[in-house]
């Protein structure tokens, strides 16, 4: 068995037990609101974090300023008007292309 197969079995094991162990301790109880709210915004918060880790590179060495008027395009029209997650899409880049080409 090579190390990555050892690496891949023991991760799927851990997160088996890891999952299996929030109900198995708590039963029935509930979170506090503030815990809840907490665990709720937590899948938001580290997509953002990993989109800008891949974003900026290592060392913020690759950060392409040109991404970021194409992330707000998305953002302000998903979060303020609604409109469906491919249009945001096509929409960021699309302005990220324009600026690009602006740019040179």
């Amino acid at each position: 068995m090579t190390g990555i197969l050892a690496a891949v079995l023991a991760l799927a094991v851990i997160n088996v037990i890891y999952k299996g162990a929030g109900p198995a301790l708590l039963g029935d109880r509930t979170f506090p609101t503030r815990v809840e709210a907490v665990i709720v915004a937590l899948p938001a918060v580290l997509l953002a974090a990993l989109l800008v880790v891949d974003l900026a590179g290592p060392h913020w060495r690759d950060a392409d300023w040109t991404l970021l008027p194409g992330l707000a395009a998305a953002v302000l029209l998903r979060a303020l008007w609604q409109r469906p997650h491919l249009l945001c899409l096509l929409v960021a880049g699309l302005v990220t292309a324009g600026l690009r080409a602006l740019v040179g």
